[in-house]
């Protein structure tokens, strides 16, 4: 990472005539969302002040941005957007490793072109969305403007399915093996490093059949809401429906049925709390997500934390993650459930589902007493596997990883993760966002913090 906070500021090149330089090196990125166009904008961005920047490839089976479309499955494409849409690809807009201020700055000032207010504008509807009270987009109006950004800065997009993931014989490079959606004949990109991003595959619990048409996870409920909206007009007493979760993914979910169906079905809220919490959003919890370390704050002379994310015990940075983030409601989608008089919470670990052909039976445990209870649907939302990716590597590769952390667990791993947000101790660098919550700062596996995590991984490049 570049260290010239302190550079003179008479001798320091201006950022427009900094001369360009090459880098040999190349970046693998797995998923084509909203931290993929990040890493590509600020790359696009940074080679046009003459930084040196890696090559990029891209690799998605569906297309850029296609999960928050809304034809894809996690989500219908009409639920409103959880983060402010000023969070957006470039956010904070803040830099602390390309230089001194001017230069950092400059990064940002080119990095304005990307924002959410520039797509508003070049599409002619920045007056109307000031107008309507700075609205929160739909999530397939994100994925258009995610789409946008990534045709501004010529996204290299390989449209392909990753089959398997390894290295080269001296465990310098990557090697992935990909099959093209299109079809066709398989190729191998190489790279220095490799950054999984996505959602991950989504949790399961013990007994959930792979196929049951009364039971759906947290990827293909999305795809059946047509149908609960027909049920609303053939059933004859209400649905009795299952949601077991409690962060967002369930809350959506939630809305949705409500909206699907009506007064047509009881939907209960399975969760450990027995309680629908909703997020905490004061400043000082959305300034850890902005900048977890302090580190910007301390260069720009804003507000400061009496104590950074680092500082913080893991204990009390579990609490603050469950507490904003995984354990909690959005706060749109509490209004919309607290108008819903045929949705409460239940009390209760589920640790077994039994499915017959029409029902299904969740067997659930609080403080050590089991209970059983009957749905006629159930929708398990409880997240998403952000490791899903290790039964793609090679045999070589799982057993390296799980050497380094010990284990081959999310958990582990959460403690191995660097300031690049790649895994400690292995080469070649893995690049993990989606589990650098724990060690790393709140923002980086959500959409909080774009602009900061693409400045933390470009930057070890």
């Amino acid at each position: 990472m570049t260290q010239e906070a302190n550079m003179d500021q008479s001798t320091a090149v201006a950022p427009s005539m900094k001369p360009a330089a090459e880098s040999t090196s190349t970046l693998l990125v797995l998923g084509a969302g909203p931290k993929a166009v990040s890493i590509a904008a600020k790359r696009h961005m940074l080679a046009k002040l003459g930084y040196p920047v890696p090559h990029l490839h891209i690799i998605d089976r569906q297309g850029v941005a296609s999960h928050w479309s809304g034809h894809a499955g996690f989500t219908d494409g009409n639920q409103l957007l959880g983060t402010r849409p000023e969070k957006d690809i470039g956010f904070p807009y803040l830099s602390a490793c390309w230089g001194d201020k001017a230069l950092n700055k400059a990064v940002a000032k080119e990095m304005l072109h990307l924002s959410w207010h520039g797509y508003l504008i070049d599409q002619l509807r920045y007056s109307n969305w000031i107008d309507r009270g700075r609205t929160r987009p739909t999530h397939s109006e994100w994925s258009k403007y995610i789409q946008w950004a990534a045709g501004k800065v010529g996204l290299d997009l390989c449209v392909a399915e990753v089959m398997r993931i390894g290295t080269t014989a001296d465990q310098k490079n990557w090697q992935l093996t990909c099959q093209p959606s299109a079809g066709g004949t398989p190729f191998t990109l190489t790279g220095d490093g490799l950054v999984m991003t996505g959602p991950g595959t989504p949790i399961t619990i013990p007994g959930q059949p792979e196929e049951h048409p009364c039971i759906m996870d947290g990827a293909s409920f999305w795809l059946r809401i047509e149908e609960f909206v027909k049920l609303r007009l053939q059933v004859k007493k209400p649905l009795n429906i299952g949601v077991i979760g409690a962060g967002e993914t369930a809350a959506a979910i939630v809305v949705a049925l409500v909206d699907a169906l009506r007064s047509s079905a009881f939907i209960e809220v399975i969760s450990p709390y027995g309680v629908i919490y909703s997020r905490d959003e004061g400043f000082e919890e959305n300034r850890l997500f902005s900048d977890p370390d302090g580190r910007l704050a301390s260069l720009y002379g804003a507000h400061q934390h009496a104590a950074n994310w680092l500082q913080l015990s893991e204990r009390d940075r579990r609490e603050f993650l469950k507490r904003t983030d995984r354990g909690v409601f959005s706060l749109n989608a509490m209004k919309e459930i607290n108008n819903a008089e045929n949705v409460r919470s239940v009390l209760g670990t589920v640790r077994r589902i039994h499915a017959n052909e029409t029902t299904v039976r969740v067997d659930s445990e609080y403080d050590g007493k089991m209970k059983h209870d009957e749905y006629d649907y159930v929708v398990v939302a409880r997240g998403f596997d952000a490791l899903w990716f290790r039964k793609l590597l090679d045999e070589d590769t799982y057993t390296r990883m799980a050497a380094v952390t010990q284990s081959f667990d999310a958990r582990a791993i959460e403690h191995a993760i660097a300031v690049d947000l790649s895994l400690e101790d292995f080469t070649p660098k893995l690049h993990l966002p989606m589990l650098a919550g724990l060690a790393q700062g709140p923002g980086f596996p959500n959409l909080s913090c774009l602009g900061l995590l693409s400045d933390r991984i470009l930057a070890s490049y």
